[in-house]
């Protein structure tokens, strides 16, 4: 644990500085405090996967490469082939391997900039989004989440690029629908999804208190 701590401190001071590593910092800290105290909303999200636009899906810059990880071993050889290994510094990343989620890395000049996940079992979700809302894996949905950015590298357009290859990997796997959860306030997330054909079918409202949890889904045309 403590070689992983150091591991993501060193991530963050190279990729963004002091005010990464702080911001890093308080991330952590606050994992521990909302064990005590949780209140957030999620906006629920349905992605029509009959149609993903294809002009998303061209890299935005020459040394902007993304890799599918579906495995430890996939993780070990582009660790192997020089690719920064994202194991170390990416919290829960060998657990969701394992349990079946699939990576998706984005990489420049083979250093990782953005990772982003997706499942299709119910197993794979609950590795990266624990969230109490449905995904019929058994009728053609599958579900995506966990994406985060380094900050040096926000505003350049790489979530986006990274979910045009989510859905696409979704929809070759046979999924008709992607579903995710998104917090409200997450404004980037919110902005690099919209341009995909997606509808928000319910606010997942999640309250925790000293460790008992207690959430509620509110359709979109229900009351408030």
């Amino acid at each position: 644990m403590a070689v992983s701590l150091r591991a993501r401190g060193a991530k963050l001071w190279t990729s963004g500085g002091l005010s990464s590593l702080l911001g890093g910092i308080l991330r952590t800290a606050g994992v521990f405090l909302h064990r005590i105290y949780y209140r957030a909303d999620f906006l629920l999200h349905e992605f029509d996967l009959s149609h993903v636009p294809n002009e998303y899906g061209y890299p935005l810059f020459a040394d902007l490469e993304v890799h599918v990880v579906e495995s430890d071993n996939d993780a070990c050889r582009l660790a192997e082939t020089g690719y920064e290994d994202f194991r170390p510094i990416v919290p829960m990343s060998t657990y969701r391997l394992r349990s079946g989620a699939v990576g998706f890395c984005a990489y420049i000049d083979r250093c990782l900039v953005h990772i982003a996940w997706v499942g299709l079992t119910d197993r794979a979700k609950r590795s990266f989004d624990p969230l109490p809302y449905a995904v019929d894996f058994d009728c053609g949905e599958g579900v995506s989440g966990g994406s985060w950015t380094f900050p040096a590298y926000r505003g350049r357009g790489i979530h986006r690029y990274v979910m045009w290859h989510r859905l696409w990997y979704l929809r070759e796997h046979g999924c008709k629908v992607c579903r995710n959860s998104t917090a409200v306030g997450n404004t980037p997330s919110i902005k690099g999804q919209a341009a995909f054909p997606s509808r928000v079918v319910g606010i997942l409202r999640v309250i925790r208190l000293l460790g008992v949890q207690r959430t509620r889904v509110r359709a979109m045309d229900d009351s408030p």
